[in-house]
């Protein structure tokens, strides 16, 4: 009776089921794409923060979802259950002690997650945040760094692109420099020259005035010379004589 009940659920199902090769894994990932062509240069998906949804805490929600329009609604329960009682009624499974001790187990386990399941994952979550909190502050220091040297790259090319008005500067500052330094020769030969005319100058007045004192000496020595005793003693009483005659002549004027 279990088996034609088991045949029949398994019949309504296997249209359904013509596409999935065999019932295990592959049906439970029959809905996710693996990649399994050459790698390529596009970047990787992010892995899932969180594990995806799951009934009676083993069967994955894509399961369900993947007979739900075949099937409806009661078709995985009706399915699971006609599979397990097909095992059980034609002895494919037996139930020996290690059945019971692996229900046992297994129900202990479900309760144990669920009852410290959430706290150990908070403090597994707390652990993870504290690894990333770490990474992205290596992560964030590792981009500041980058970025500096970013910056100064720039600048240091912003500085060569203007090099041009240093290497103008520099032309200027040399083209000064030449003239400053021509100016001043000029201004050297101008005093040198000014110097020597100044001294040919001053050896034509030193000249001059000795050839004037010379000739003076020389008129004054022949005129000395050329006056005799007589006539200097008739010149002294000519003299005498006139400034006797000033005298009487100033003492006959009357007194105003």
């Amino acid at each position: 009776m279990l088996s034609r009940v088991v045949l029949s659920a398994a019949a309504t199902a296997a249209p359904s089921l013509k596409s999935a090769a065999l019932l295990g894994p592959g049906v439970l990932q029959a809905t996710r794409i693996f990649h399994t062509g050459q790698p390529g240069l596009a970047p990787v998906p992010p892995l899932p923060e969180y594990g995806g949804k799951v009934r009676h805490g083993l069967i994955p929600e894509e399961f369900f979802q993947f007979l739900y329009p075949k099937t409806g609604v009661t078709g995985p329960y009706v399915l699971g259950t006609g599979l397990i009682l097909y095992f059980l009624s034609k002895e494919i499974y037996v139930i020996t002690p290690e059945t019971i001790s692996a229900v046992s187990t297994i129900g202990l386990l479900v309760y144990i997650i669920k009852k410290y399941g959430a706290s150990v994952g908070e403090f597994a979550d707390k652990l993870n945040e504290q690894k990333i909190s770490q990474l992205e502050e290596a992560k964030q220091t590792s981009m500041k760094y980058i970025q500096d040297a970013i910056d100064l790259e720039k600048s240091q090319q912003a500085l060569v692109q203007k090099r041009h008005y240093l290497f103008d500067v520099q032309r200027n500052n040399i083209a000064m420099a030449l003239e400053v330094t021509y100016r001043e020769r000029l201004h050297r030969v101008y005093k040198e020259v000014k110097n020597r005319l100044d001294y040919h100058i001053s050896v034509q007045n030193m000249m001059r005035r000795k050839e004037q004192e010379h000739m003076i000496n020389w008129v004054e020595k022949h005129v000395v010379q050329s006056i005799s005793a007589q006539q200097e003693k008739e010149t002294i009483a000519k003299c005498i004589s006139d400034l006797k005659l000033l005298a009487k002549k100033a003492q006959a004027q009357p007194v105003l």
